[in-house]
């Protein structure tokens, strides 16, 4: 929610200016810590998912709240391999051709190159919103299942 409602729209703001807020998050360790972050919590949640349901029985995963909470971790999985295999490259893309657009010669190549930075910029706000719908849907499930039911 952080990324998307506020980080993303201040850097898409900021324009080249940008790029030193983006390094100084990679300089800190961002791009590793929210990946384990995320692996650590999908760990914890299957540890407790494994203990509430008797080790992932099949009869509690029929049950509306063990549905719930089942249907809550896949959104959660999708979201962290979303985020990995698609997310993580487009940020790396974009953060290329912005280079690339900063060091371009003429304004043939310039226009090339941010046609294609729009194009990833979009994609890369299209991968967001879905992250995002994943994780609020996954939070809320979570956040409910031991009431249904």
């Amino acid at each position: 929610v952080f990324s998307a409602f506020l980080l993303v729209p201040v850097l898409k703001g900021l324009g080249a200016e940008a790029r030193p807020v983006m390094q100084g998050l990679r300089d800190r360790g961002l791009f590793v810590l929210m990946p384990t972050l995320a692996i650590l919590t999908i760990l914890s949640g299957a540890r407790l998912m494994w203990i509430v349901s008797g080790g992932f029985s099949s009869g509690y995963v029929a049950t509306t709240p063990g549905a719930t909470y089942a249907a809550s971790a896949v959104a959660a999985a999708l979201a962290f391999v979303l985020a990995v295999a698609v997310s993580r490259p487009n940020g790396a893309r974009i953060a290329a051709l912005a280079a690339e657009l900063a060091r371009a010669g003429n304004d043939a190549s310039r226009s090339e190159i941010a046609a294609r930075l729009a194009t990833a910029r979009r994609r890369g706000g299209w991968i967001q919103l879905a992250l995002t719908v994943l994780l609020l849907g996954s939070a809320a499930g979570m956040s409910v299942a031991r009431y249904l039911g």
